[in-house]
């Protein structure tokens, strides 16, 4: 994804939507747990999340308890995730995100890296999610009033990184 930011720009040259740099998310994760071969409701992984991150220019969040990512594995190949995380920002925010779009189109690469414990490049795989945050705090409204896109890697064992724009 590329970034584009150019305030009046936009108006100026009629130039829709544009993506924003907004923040990194980096997760490290411990699984997985399943899979849930046979189920009537598909076959499914869970991963804990153990630690994560959100940092950017107008946050830095930590993960104040375990998370977790159920990921169902399509008869496509595709693992489409569900992750539910809290946070607590720096300055003592709430701060909760959830993603269920989401997607990951395994690549030799992809596997590779996930069976060794080593990092993939963002073009490596499809790895994409749509962020939905929430906070009732004043001070992150911003992130309850806008769209939030993310593209992933792994990033070493166990490590997962986001970079998450805004749908400006």
């Amino acid at each position: 994804m590329t970034n584009h930011h150019s305030g009046s720009e936009t108006e100026a040259t009629g130039v829709g939507m544009q993506l924003v740099t907004e923040m990194t998310f980096r997760e490290t994760i411990a699984g997985p747990w399943g899979p849930t071969t046979g189920s009537p409701l598909g076959t499914r992984l869970c991963w804990q999340v153990t630690s994560a991150k959100l940092s950017g220019p107008r946050i830095d969040a930590d993960l104040v308890m375990p998370g977790a990512d159920w990921i169902r594995l399509g008869d496509d190949g595709i693992r489409r995730q569900d992750q539910r995380l809290t946070f607590a920002t720096h300055d003592a925010a709430v701060v909760m995100l959830h993603y269920d779009n989401a997607m990951i189109r395994e690549s030799p690469a992809f596997l590779t890296a996930l069976e060794q414990g080593g990092e993939t490049t963002y073009d490596d795989q499809y790895m994409r999610m749509v962020a939905q945050f929430d906070t009732g705090d004043p001070r992150y409204s911003w992130l309850t009033r806008s769209l939030f896109l993310g593209e992933g890697r792994l990033a070493g064992d166990h490590q997962i990184e986001y970079r998450v724009y805004r749908l400006d």
